[in-house]
């Protein structure tokens, strides 16, 4: 019998497979020259902008984040689960004090008893370890993933935070340079010289820039209040040292190949532990069709014949019961459909590892392509920037030398503010760009864990 339950149960017992997914060994999107970086979880790469502001808002983010919180409370549970069923090698021991007139104790009174109890499916017990084992795993990766959101959302509300600052101040110098350019044509207009509607164009412009102005200090205090949530603090301001404008995103973005792009990312290491998880699932349930072992043992001093007495330990009249038992399942049907159900959680297991790794690929070769794609956008704008200020400066040579009128080189520079626009909102995708491929490169959410240990073993 004991041979036929080992059989039974062994049979669903399978030793972990890799889901065999094929992975390209290049990506097939054109990318930025960048230097790889194998230990990229380890680099704080939001420090190469140079910020000060933005070094201590992702400091604060990573110590008092609440979702961060949250996902440290759960891995402490993960490893308090761990630690209960390692702890469940050790028998458990009970006193038991008190008056029994039970016949198959013979009838012992009074009694001060030891009552160790130790009951153990050994393939249960081994596979509640590793299934815990990978849980924690799984919920030490979903914390990592969550300090990867953190960083990533910071940095993106602090850029756009920065860049709608001086998109407000960009728009000011176009609108007074539109009302410059409307008195001066009022002035033409009063004069005989032109119609009435340039003028009514010009003052239409500048009510829409207005306008355009009240939605920028909306999003001005939307992406503030983003950042102090981010740092679990209440709504308030935000001191900045540093000037859009002066942010470093000249930084080489970095490239990684496929395959340590997927080592790194937490998602695949929490599909991955889930995974393993719900496959040791499958054995957890099939050893229930396996023998568990009982051993119980009640034992110490005790009254006798039925007395009120107080046991002596002297002239000690002693219980002395003790079991050794092997409970053997011989029909335990409902178990075939607990067996059943983990074989489904793990075939979800499975296609969830599938879908996250082929999310992850789609979704850093995008990363790549945006970066490469904004970045060369980003060049392109710069140059006309460059192209329409040496024109406004030679315009404006032109004005100062009376050959050309005040209007035509307003306009010039009017063109050069529209134009500083574009920089500015260029400049934004392009480094929110930056921020997402290293998102999806997982860069920077281990940062300074060697130097924590290291202080901690100081």
């Amino acid at each position: 019998m004991i041979i036929a339950s080992l059989l039974a149960g062994c049979a669903y017992f399978s030793e972990y497979k890799k889901p065999d997914v094929p992975v390209n060994n290049q990506w097939d999107v054109p990318q930025n020259t960048g230097l790889s970086e194998s230990n990229l979880p380890f680099v704080s790469w939001w420090q190469g902008f140079n910020d000060p502001t933005l070094n201590q808002l992702i400091e604060s983010g990573l110590a008092s984040n609440n979702t961060l919180n949250m996902s440290r409370g759960n891995v402490e549970a993960a490893e308090g689960e761990l630690k209960k069923v390692q702890l469940q090698w050790i028998p458990d021991i009970s006193v038991i004090l008190g008056y029994s007139n039970n016949p198959a104790t013979g009838f012992p009174g009074l009694l001060a008893v030891l009552a160790p109890n130790y009951t153990m499916n050994v393939f249960s017990q081994i596979k509640q370890q590793k299934k815990a084992k990978y849980e924690l795993a799984e919920a030490k990766a979903e914390d990592d993933a969550v300090k990867l959101n953190v960083i990533t959302q910071i940095t993106a509300s602090y850029f756009t935070y920065q860049a709608e600052i001086e998109r407000k101040q960009l728009l000011d110098v176009l609108a007074n340079d539109i009302t410059h350019l409307a008195e001066i044509a009022k002035k033409v207009y009063k004069g005989g010289l032109s119609a009435n509607i340039s003028v009514q164009d010009l003052d239409a412009q500048v009510n829409m820039i207005r306008g355009e102005q009240e939605v920028i200090e909306q999003n001005i205090v939307v992406s503030r209040n983003a950042l102090r949530y981010l740092i679990n603090q209440n709504p308030g301001q935000i001191t900045t040292s540093q000037k859009f404008s002066m942010l470093n995103n000249k930084t080489l973005a970095p490239a990684q190949l496929p395959m340590t792009v997927l080592e790194n990312r937490p998602d695949m290491q929490m599909a991955e532990n889930r995974l393993r998880a719900s496959n040791e699932g499958i054995g957890l349930a099939a050893s229930q069709l396996l023998p568990t072992v009982q051993l119980d043992f009640i034992g110490g001093p005790v009254a006798g014949n039925n007395s009120y007495n107080i046991p002596n330990p002297i002239t000690t009249n002693v219980v002395d019961f003790n079991d050794e038992l092997l409970k053997i399942p011989v029909l335990r049907a409902s178990v075939l459909g607990e067996i059943d159900k983990a074989k489904g959680l793990d075939k979800v297991s499975y296609y969830n590892y599938v879908e996250t790794l082929q999310k992850a690929l789609r979704d850093t070769s995008n990363a790549f392509s945006a970066n490469y794609r904004l970045t060369n956008k980003l060049t392109q704008t710069e140059s006309a920037q460059m192209h329409l200020t040496k024109s406004y400066r030679l315009n404006q040579s032109l004005t100062d030398s009376g050959i050309q009128s005040v209007m035509d080189t307003l306009k010039t520079k009017i063109a050069l503010d529209r134009m500083n626009i574009s920089v500015n909102q260029d400049k934004l995708q392009q480094l929110i760009t930056i921020v997402n491929l290293y998102h999806e490169l997982a860069g920077g959410y281990k940062a300074g864990e060697d130097t924590a240990k290291t202080a901690e073993s100081k």
